[in-house]
């Protein structure tokens, strides 16, 4: 099905639990903990579907999507599961070893029974590999996972340091590392009696702070915070993204006409129109091994596709829009200078140079009542922070790339944090996570897939972009060297001819005036191009950055862990990341604005 607008994403809530084992949490101590655990998991609910009715217009009209992530250890991770399900929420099993070697954890008859059903019960069943791996590291690994996965951490702990990586208090302690908002039930293991649950946050768990949720006003809050955007003007920036059509003609070509003229880049046959999204979509997937079941593929693919095809219109449109200031304004200065030359048409040239003025401040004034700028910017920035969202997702072991750049208390962001990541972190929220079991030919597969599929395309890029923007810069600087050589010139035979042929040459001060000034303002218009586009730079960052993708592809086909793997595929995102930021902060105070 094509999508007419930019995808509203799903609302989507994820949940992680943690907990005591059964060792701890006794048949009593659960019988009196579960009613407090079903009313947080309830209260979750009625929050998020009270958020889907009130904001409407930023999600799409799918019920919902609620989904418990938990290893189904005895405990806490069963107990969550059952009430989860009772309260509508999708249950994944997120195993820390294969299914039949993770059962040997469980003792003979009861247990052995209810992990079974558990799993059983499972709408997914994820397992991270076991191979070669002891089962403390394995513990570890699931615990990162769980983070990994959730918006909002529910962790039945009894406040203790614990006894060491891998349990409750690891995992409360890297949700925390991680700005993850954590739910604590406390558990009192000297009476066995469970606590009102409370908001926990902070920096680690030997120093943190607590409020309580004293109700579903509370829980509300909190889920509104992880899940809507931050303040009325990034909400009001999406909702402006979500009113964006698809336009494949474009007839502001100056910036390809501009490359094609200087020979950079050729000029298309079709100049005026942009591929579409949908073949946009077919062109990228075409080579994609294992694009993913539709729940994981549908929302990345469409939503990426949209804010690709966006960002390369606004920039053409900006670029474009910027080259002719800088034409119009150098026409503007030889126009009136025109009049030393032709004086009895002085009356149309100032018409012709009022019309230009006129143009400039028309082109001017579209650029900044259309947003050119900052669309291009932020929907850029958009499009590549979901590119490297597939491959991230397939680990099962990291989050989004961009997680830690949210503030630590869980009820406050920086400000630095726009809609894109609002926006970002919900279609990462949407996308399906992986199913099955993850091997250690499928750990080699991935890293396969991530190198030839993205990192190598990505490189080749940056390569092309490098070689062309540096193209770019120098022929401008030729250009502009090549007036300022005339200008020189002509300045050597005026006062040549001033002394050989001085009647002759005082005749021509007119014309003189017209050379030795207006080709000055065309090479100020040039140089103009160049400071603005600032395509050393851009030659720079992207040489840079295929050096760095380079070392990612050298690890990448090294790593034969999901540990490795998982932090060269992390690495890989925050090169692409670091370019793109840098990118983002070169041409933020660069906006459309009439040369001066």
């Amino acid at each position: 099905m094509r999508e007419h607008r930019p995808p509203r994403p799903r609302i989507t809530l994820n949940i992680g639990i943690t907990g005591h084992r059964a060792s701890v949490l006794s048949p009593e101590v659960v019988e009196r903990t579960s009613p407090i655990i079903e009313r947080v998991f309830a209260d979750l609910r009625a929050a998020t579907e009270f958020l889907h009715v009130e904001n409407r217009d930023l999600f799409s009209a799918e019920p919902p999507q609620l989904r418990l992530h938990t290893p189904l250890a005895t405990g806490a991770d069963q107990m969550a599961a059952t009430v989860a399900r009772r309260t509508g929420f999708e249950v994944r099993a997120l195993l820390p070893l294969a299914a039949d070697d993770y059962d040997a954890d469980f003792k003979r008859g009861r247990e052995k029974r209810e992990f079974a059903q558990h799993l059983e019960l499972a709408h997914e069943v994820f397992a991270l590999p076991s191979e070669g791996a002891d089962r403390n590291a394995a513990y570890v690994q699931v615990g990162r996972a769980v983070v990994a996965s959730c918006d909002v951490l529910i962790a039945v702990w009894d406040g203790r340091d614990g006894n060491g990586p891998g349990g409750t208090a690891y995992v409360v302690d890297l949700a925390l590392n991680l700005s993850v908002p954590v739910i604590h039930v406390p558990i009192d293991r000297d009476t066995g009696t469970p606590g009102e649950p409370r908001l926990i946050f902070g920096r680690d768990i030997i120093d943190y702070s607590a409020r309580p949720l004293e109700g579903r006003e509370d829980v509300t809050e909190l889920v509104a915070d992880v899940l809507l955007p931050r303040d009325t003007s990034e909400r009001g920036h999406a909702l402006e993204y979500f009113e964006e059509q698809e336009k494949t003609a474009n007839w502001r070509i100056e910036y390809p006409l501009l490359l094609s003229l200087l020979r950079v880049k050729k000029l298309p046959k079709r100049f005026w129109h942009q591929t579409s999204i949908a073949d946009d979509i077919a062109y990228e997937w075409k080579d994609v091994r294992d694009p993913g079941p539709e729940e994981t593929r549908r929302p990345f693919a469409w939503s990426y596709g949209w804010a690709n095809f966006l960002a390369i219109r606004y920039a053409q449109l900006f670029r474009s829009g910027h080259i002719t200031n800088y034409v119009l304004s150098a026409l503007a200065v030889n126009l009136a200078l025109f009049g030393l030359i032709a004086p009895a048409i002085k009356i149309y040239l100032v018409m012709a140079e009022l019309g230009v003025i006129g143009l400039l401040f028309c082109n001017t004034n579209a650029g900044t009542q259309g947003d050119w700028h900052r669309k291009w910017l932020q929907y850029r920035y958009l499009a590549e922070t979901l590119r490297p969202f597939l491959y991230l997702k397939r680990t099962g072991l990291v989050g989004p790339p961009f997680r830690n750049e949210y503030a630590h208390a869980p009820m406050h962001r920086r400000g630095g944090a726009d809609w894109t990541r609002w926006y970002a972190a919900a279609v990462w929220r949407q996308m399906g996570w992986p199913n099955g079991e993850l091997t250690s030919e499928g750990i080699r597969q991935l890293a396969t897939d991530a190198v030839t599929e993205q990192l190598l395309p990505q490189a080749a890029y940056h390569k092309v972009n490098a070689e062309r923007m540096h193209k770019l810069d120098h022929r401008l600087h030729e250009i502009g060297n090549f007036l300022m050589g005339a200008v020189i010139a002509a300045c050597f035979l005026y006062l040549i001819g001033y002394f050989v042929m001085h009647d002759w040459t005082k005749s021509l001060t007119g014309p003189f005036i017209f050379l030795t000034a207006g080709l000055p303002a065309i090479g100020a218009a040039v140089f103009g191009m160049r400071g603005h586009g600032e395509h050393l730079l851009a030659a720079s960052r992207s040489a840079h950055t295929v050096e760095a993708l380079t070392g990612n592809v050298t690890r990448l086909r090294q790593a034969t862990q999901l540990d490795a793997l998982a932090r060269e595929l992390e690495a890989s995102a925050g090169t692409m990341l670091a370019d793109l930021n840098e990118w983002t902060a070169s041409y933020s105070e660069r906006s459309l604005e009439i040369p001066a």
